[in-house]
């Protein structure tokens, strides 16, 4: 038992000694009670995207850092953000430094948008999509599928930014998708460096990394990871939970000695940051092999959609969602007809600009533009049967979404 204090003890000194000075200041929304347009984005989070996205990464013979079709990971996301109308989208390049020697790899990802009020004010989230098979061989030739280390984070974000690209906040929002990450956190450690260098101020930095698996009869409960020096962001975070899930057990734990991820990476450069995370003590034991896999590894997927939830719900309060651009009487004038549906689509009820369908992925599919049309129809019979996501834009610029079915 002394032993065991004793460890503890060291491993809480030597974590507060590792902490770097907060760059900037901030303090946190205090939240008493549900916020009504942010509760609908929570509730707007789809299991069915969220696995179609799981399903797309796992389906990847590798997503290893060394690997050649990690490049055609990168291009994918980095297409998802420009079809879902993200203008600042970039790849974020840096090296690196494996082993003593200097490698090449695919970049991280990085989407913008911007705030109205306060835009050199920043609320960020990511995820790594990189995987990682620890087994002996060419990266090429290895199955490293991925599924809940960390497809799940990475199609969490990716959510999340599906279900914010219509919306307008005071403070810019930043996704980021990082590279390199199980190789020592390479690709996350690069970003924040380089927006510590520029002194950006980074409000606060939410990670989804493994939030996929339930070990059998447990019930969904969050471990929330933060270094002692964040513990302002970690209240914001539980006051949160409390709120919107005051049934859910939430607690801070720590990751086995050896094990990091991206979140460190602000924590280290100067920002607060912290990350939900599935079960310190029970998680995948299936990571970094073939069975990393939908079905076994990431095995719940209510549990997904409610980190997913979490992290949407925390950067947008964090983010201040300007309510008047989400017109709250305008979202439930719009009426598509029937549903499900097989060759055609009615839509009506809004003076139309535009309507966009994308698939599960967050493809775009069909787009069609109006003449302030009350009344549209879309044919639909060239796509595949499956869920869809119609998005319309009215005369207003005001945006509104509903998901259908293509029987």
């Amino acid at each position: 038992m002394k032993r065991i204090v004793f460890l503890f003890l060291l491993g809480m000194v030597m974590q507060v000694q590792a902490q770097a000075q907060h760059l900037f200041e901030h303090t946190y929304p205090l939240v008493t009670e549900e916020h009504p347009l942010i509760r609908r984005l929570m509730d707007e989070v789809s299991a069915d995207s969220l696995e179609a996205a799981i399903q797309h990464l796992q389906d990847y013979p590798t997503r290893q850092w060394n690997s050649r079709t990690v490049y055609e990971v990168q291009d994918w996301i980095y297409k998802t953000y420009r079809d879902l109308g993200y203008d600042s989208v970039y790849l974020h390049d840096f090296p690196v430094h494996y082993h003593d020697s200097l490698f090449e790899t695919s970049d991280n990802v990085i989407a913008i948008k911007r705030g109205k009020l306060y835009p050199d004010e920043y609320v960020v989230c990511g995820a790594h999509y990189d995987s990682y098979n620890n087994s002996p061989g060419h990266p090429d030739s290895l199955r490293a599928p991925g599924a809940d280390d960390n497809a799940s984070g990475t199609a969490g974000i990716l959510e999340t930014a599906r279900l914010l690209a219509p919306c307008t906040f005071e403070r810019s929002v930043i996704f980021c998708h990082f590279a390199a990450e199980e190789i020592g956190l390479i690709g996350s450690a690069a970003y924040a460096k380089d927006c510590a260098d520029q002194l950006m101020d980074i409000v606060g930095y939410f990670n989804l990394d493994m939030i996929g698996y339930l070990e059998e009869g447990a019930d969904i409960h969050v471990n929330m990871l933060y270094r002692t020096r964040d513990s302002i962001i970690a209240d914001y975070a539980f006051n949160f939970c409390d709120v919107y899930y005051p049934e859910m057990r939430v607690w801070q734990s720590w990751l086995t000695p050896g094990a990091d991820s991206d979140y460190s990476s602000f924590n280290r450069n100067g920002y607060a940051s912290i990350q939900p995370f599935e079960d310190t003590h029970h998680s995948s034991p299936f990571i970094h092999t073939p069975n990393d896999i939908l079905g076994v590894s990431v095995n719940n997927m209510e549990q997904v959609k409610r980190f997913t939830e979490l992290n949407l719900g925390l950067v947008t309060t964090l983010a201040g969602l300007i309510s008047n651009d989400v017109a709250d009487d305008a979202m439930p004038q719009l009426v598509i007809m029937p549903n499900p549906a097989e060759d055609r689509i009615m839509v009506k009820g809004v003076s139309m600009k535009q309507v966009l369908v994308y698939d599960l992925m967050g493809q775009c599919v069909l787009s069609r533009l109006c003449e302030g049309e009350t009344e549209k129809t879309i044919e639909i019979g060239s796509l595949v049967p499956g869920i869809y996501f119609v998005q319309v834009m009215n005369c207003d610029g005001v945006i509104m979404t509903e998901k259908i079915v293509k029987s």
